[in-house]
């Protein structure tokens, strides 16, 4: 069995008078790709952001495995990248901030490049990309850090199905190289084609846990 890395218990979240989450109890899983879904202003953001540590909840516990120290990466819906600069040059910047040079540091901007398929817009400026190279270069710089918890919040949001693709699949390969995933999407298709749990949220309250059997294969060998 999977050990949990994130337990949530009992968790609520107001702001003022109005309150966003409501006893809210969830486990996360090593290994383990888990979706959550539902219309706007169910809560599902205000509980990534209490997973990521970003906020903090008014009741209830907060629990982290302490393999998941500094390992934590939140990406939120807005794009965090540099319009002047080229793709490359972007996940440098990251790469940098993050701690890694040298050789190693090239190795990883090569992989990453090569496994949202943008080595060939590599050197060209973001200004230039379409929406959808921008969500692929957006995740890959959340990459840099091999992360042990990856949250993206409507990571696909304005992508081409393409870019869709390619990203779902760089999911899939976070799950193959140790790293478990919480994903918020509106697009059930894109939920079901990766996880292995989705959760429905309706005011502030799971309503639904359905398990999922997805045995899809990534298709980008991780090398660096």
């Amino acid at each position: 069995m999977n050990e949990t890395l994130l337990n949530l218990k009992d968790i609520q979240v107001s702001y003022g008078s109005d309150s966003v989450l409501n006893h809210v109890s969830l486990s996360l899983h090593s290994n383990e790709i888990l979706g959550i879904r539902g219309e706007n202003g169910a809560g599902k953001s205000t509980l990534m952001r209490l997973m990521a540590g970003v906020i903090r909840q008014n009741a209830g516990k907060r629990e982290v495995d302490p393999s998941l120290k500094n390992r934590i990466c939140y990406v939120p819906q807005e794009i965090s990248l540099y319009p002047t600069l080229t793709g490359r040059q972007n996940l440098s910047f990251w790469a940098e901030i993050y701690g890694l040079h040298g050789k190693a540091k090239e190795m990883r901007i090569r992989y990453l490049l090569k496994l949202m398929n943008l080595e060939s817009k590599a050197r060209k400026r973001v200004e230039t990309y379409s929406g959808g190279m921008k969500r692929r270069l957006n995740m890959a710089a959340s990459l840099v850090i091999r992360p042990g918890l990856l949250l993206l919040d409507e990571p696909t949001v304005g992508a081409d199905t393409r870019s869709v693709g390619i990203m779902m699949d760089s999911v899939r390969r976070m799950k193959e190289n140790g790293c478990s995933v919480v994903i918020i999407s509106h697009s059930d298709i894109d939920l079901a084609s990766v996880c292995d749990r989705i959760i429905t949220m309706e005011n502030g309250v799971i309503i639904r846990e359905e398990q999922i059997q997805n045995d899809a294969p990534a298709q980008v060998s991780e090398n660096a």
